[in-house]
This record gives structure tokens, C-alpha cells and sequence, in this order.
């Protein structure tokens, strides 16, 4: 193989699939194809092009139009590159190059790549065919036409970039078209790389804007909403583009967007069927067999692991959490009942349980939620007793229904101990979403939050018995949680 006599920084791989074994070898060939496709271009080797890029590559970069302060896709075609390197229209010397080439992320089959040069800036999507690495699709950038990105700050954009791509695949998952248009091109291009039965062999297939949208108007992706296991890894961003992994309940997807003149925009989609899954991650915890092994932060310190509590029955309490504006109402009550209980009685003691609050957000949201509790508690006490006298009809249903299932009031005024019981931070949800209970739209309300939910955890580790919420206010009263584990934990 031809290669630039120019010094190459190629860095060692930053993201390997979970296990998954890379060797050395195939990462050299990755690079190796990166610099093909990179110095081959400026050296005006046709043959190292040539052998670089996919017959179907789908490569442009985003011009900015000063005159219009818009951005348009600007595309080179296959043929285009190979006659542009032939007639050595980007020759460089090959000091004056400063080519680097550094492997953002790689499967078995799938690599993405970042490389840098004097002149340009691309992002690369490669694929193995029958054994050889193919560049099938490049979002780049020069850094003189990057330079209408002012104030860009890298930082400050990943938030944007991760909810462009999370608004997509919610609008994929719910079949909401609109939805979809807001936050991809126009061009959208998405390739599958697809096992086509003979060992070793894939093909690939294309689809386009019009049939994705067409697909997700049919329900074709439609998900319910504790299904949609969207993790969203951002793997690098510069010069206004970004390259993205997510992972969703069956695929690995690898996204390439670009900042356009208001916001984020999807432009390259490379997926396949993830092969990390096995059956036991689709199941959802089924009472009477082992409950799913989890390891956790404690907020405040420490770690949970499930495993080193065998010997110890387990009452794992999940939240409902924030509404969007506000937290819970009855979630820091059966906190502070289950507390004030253990102050009293020493339930813990007696039936030898553990009782593990699991909250799906950071440290910081956490002791949020309990600097509010005598907030929420003072809004819980004006639901019971509302200000102004009397009520009737609806709201005094309410009233009634409040003080009968919610009659306790709490002293306050020292604090409240985050300390009674372990409340853990799920902030990646890993475990909110194996168990089927995070999503952003429950019980009317559209937020980051848990279905409220209960899992009685024997000292052998097997769930015996579980609480789903279908509303938020059916929730078990704490005397009847009290009772299973008195009958269940006997």
C-alpha cells in the first residue's frame, strides 16, 4: 500500500462496542483507508481514492450562503471525486498536509472516523464489505466555511445535538411526522448494513427522507414509550458538525449532523442490528425469577450492587420524579412515611430488608428533589386543606380523597436526612429502561420521568413481587406494602 510520506497522527481507538475485540490489524486498516481517501485526494493518487470510497458514497458538506445567511447541502458524487483527483484539483504537497486521522468508534463492521487536514475537515462513516473497509458516507467542512459559526462553542451545543437526535427517534417511535421533518435535512440518507445469509457477506440498503417519513406515518417504528431505549453517546463535534451514536431497542445507529443557520439538522444515518442484545434485556423483571444484576451511585457516595445485598431482602422504590414544572406530590411522602416508620418501628431490622430508592437523574437534580420537600409537602397540606374555607363538587373529592390516603404531616424544620435509605442515581437510566420504566410522557404529563413502581427483592436475589403505577395516585399505601413483605418475606 501507497502511503503519504507526511506524518500521520492516527489515534488509537476512543469507543469499542461492549465486548467486542478490536485488533490491531483491523485498525490499521481502518486508518489506512481514512488516509486513502484523505492523502490519496491530495496527492492525486486515483487508485488510493478509488479504493477508499463506497460506489455508493453520499458525501457534502454544508455551505454557508453569506448573502442569505442560509446553508445548503453541497454534494461531491463518486464519479465527481475520482475525476477531481485525477485532474489533481486538491493537490498538496504531502509536509504541507497535516493530515490526522483519529477512530471515533468501531464494531466488527462499522467505523467512524474523524479526519483533519489542511483543507478539510470530514467526518467518515466506514463499512467492511466482503472483508475491505468502504468509506460510504462523509459529512465535511473547510475551515475557511466554517468560519460564519461564530460564538460556536462545543460545549454548549452538545445539549442541542442530543436533543435534535432524541426529537428524532421520539418522532420515529410515536409515528409523528412533523415531528421528524423538524429535525433532519431534507436529504436525509439513511444506510442499514444487512447479513444477506452468507457468512461473512453484508449488502447494503438505502432509504431516503420520503421513505422514512412514509414508514414512521405507517406506525412501521412505532414504540411504546417505556420501550424506547434511546442512549445517545456524542462521540465529537467541530466546524459545525457533529458525529453521534445511539443505541435503540434493536439497533446501533451512528448519526452525522450539521449546524445550519437556526439549528441541528440529521444528514447521515449508518445503522445495524445490535448484537449486544440478548432475550433476557427485551424481558421486563418477571416475578419468580432472578431480578436483573444492577450497580448504581448512591447519592452522596458510594456504589449499590444488587449482588453483595444477597442475604438481605430488597424493597427497590422508584419515583415518579419531576413533572415538568414541579416534583411528585406522593413521591417525598412515602419517603418521609417509610422514614418516620423506620424511626419508630425499625421495620428494616426486623424483616431484615434493605429499602433502595432509585431516582433516574444526577446528583444535583436529587438534592433538588429534597430541598423541596417541605415545599411539596406545604402544597400537599393545601390540597387537604385548602385556603379560603369550604370546597365542593370536584375539588372537594379531591380534598377528601387526599386526607384519607395521605393524612400524615411531618416536622421539617432540622432538614430531611438523605441518608435514612440509599437513593440512588440512575442518571443514564440503565436501569430505569431495562426495567421498561423511563419515559418522557406519563400519566398526562410530558417530562423525564419514572412510571412509579415497586420490586420486592428476596435475600436470594429472585423478584417475589412487583407494583406497576397505572396513575400516579394508585400507588400502595405504606400498610399494605408492609403486609406483602410480612407474607411474602415469612
Amino acid at each position: 500500500m501507497v502511503m503519504s510520506s507526511v506524518t500521520v497522527f492516527a489515534q488509537k481507538t476512543g469507543n469499542i462496542s461492549p465486548g467486542i475485540q478490536i485488533s490491531s490489524a483491523t485498525e490499521d486498516s481502518i486508518r489506512n483507508t481514512a488516509l486513502d481517501y484523505g492523502d490519496g485526494f491530495y496527492s492525486g493518487d486515483v487508485g488510493r481514492v478509488t479504493r477508499a470510497i463506497h460506489p455508493d458514497l453520499n458525501k457534502a458538506f454544508p455551505r454557508y450562503i453569506f448573502k442569505t445567511g442560509q446553508v445548503a447541502l453541497t454534494y461531491s458524487t463518486y464519479s465527481g471525486l475520482i475525476e477531481m483527483t485525477s485532474a489533481k484539483l486538491g493537490f498538496v504537497p504531502d509536509t504541507a498536509r497535516h493530515t490526522q486521522v483519529s477512530i471515533l468508534s468501531v464494531t466488527p463492521d462499522i467505523a467512524m472516523v474523524k479526519l483533519t487536514s489542511t483543507n478539510f475537515n470530514d467526518f467518515l462513516q466506514l463499512v467492511k464489505l466482503n472483508g475491505e473497509w468502504k468509506i460510504i458516507n462523509v459529512l465535511w467542512n473547510s475551515p475557511q466555511n466554517a468560519k460564519w459559526l461564530k460564538n460556536f462553542q462545543t460545549d454548549q451545543e452538545k445539549k442541542s445535538i442530543e436533543l435534535t437526535v432524541s426529537g428524532y427517534y421520539q418522532g420515529i417511535q410515536s409515528g409523528d411526522v412533523e415531528r421528524i421533518k423538524e429535525y433532519v435535512a431534507p436529504d436525509l440518507n439513511r444506510v442499514t448494513l444487512v447479513p444477506i445469509g452468507r457468512e461473512g457477506r453484508s449488502a447494503i440498503q438505502r432509504q431516503r427522507f420520503e421513505s422514512i417519513a412514509k414508514n414512521a406515518f405507517a406506525g412501521m417504528g412505532r414504540q411504546a414509550e417505556t420501550q424506547r431505549d434511546n442512549t445517545i453517546e456524542i462521540l465529537d463535534v467541530m466546524d459545525g458538525l457533529a458525529m453521534v451514536k445511539i443505541l435503540t431497542a434493536r439497533n446501533v445507529e451512528y448519526i452525522q449532523l450539521y449546524k445550519d443557520s437556526d439549528h441541528w439538522k440529521l444528514f447521515n444515518i449508518l445503522a445495524s442490528t445490535r448484537n449486544d442484545i440478548t432475550l433476557a434485556d427485551l424481558l421486563p423483571a418477571i416475578t419468580g425469577e432472578p431480578m436483573p444484576q444492577f450497580s448504581l451511585p448512591v447519592f452522596g457516595g458510594g456504589e449499590f450492587t444488587l449482588s453483595e445485598h444477597r442475604g438481605k431482602n430488597i424493597l427497590l422504590m422508584f419515583p415518579r420524579g419531576w413533572l415538568g414544572n414541579t416534583w411528585c406530590l406522593y413521591c417525598p411522602y412515602q419517603y418521609l412515611e417509610l422514614a418516620e416508620l423506620e424511626k419508630k418501628e425499625q421495620f428494616r431490622k426486623k424483616y431484615n430488608l434493605e429499602v433502595v430508592f432509585v431516582m433516574p437523574y444526577g446528583n444535583d437534580r436529587i438534592a433538588d428533589w429534597f430541598a423541596k420537600f417541605p415545599d411539596i409537602m406545604k402544597t400537599l397540606d393545601g390540597y387537604r386543606n385548602p385556603a379560603g374555607g369550604p370546597v365542593t363538587g370536584l375539588q372537594k373529592e379531591y380534598s377528601d380523597w387526599i386526607k384519607s390516603h395521605y393524612p400524615l404531616t411531618f416536622d421539617l424544620s432540622a432538614g430531611v436526612s438523605s441518608k435514612t435509605f440509599p437513593v440512588l442515581s440512575d442518571e443514564k437510566r440503565s436501569l430505569s429502561k431495562r426495567l421498561k420504566l423511563f419515559t418522557d410522557f406519563w400519566d398526562g404529563v410530558p417530562s423525564e420521568q419514572n412510571i412509579s413502581a415497586i420490586y420486592l427483592i428476596d435475600k436470594e436475589g429472585i423478584l417475589r413481587w412487583k407494583y406497576i403505577s397505572q396513575k400516579t395516585e394508585d400507588r400502595p399505601a405504606t400498610d399494605d406494602i408492609l403486609k406483602v413483605i410480612k407474607e411474602t418475606m415469612k
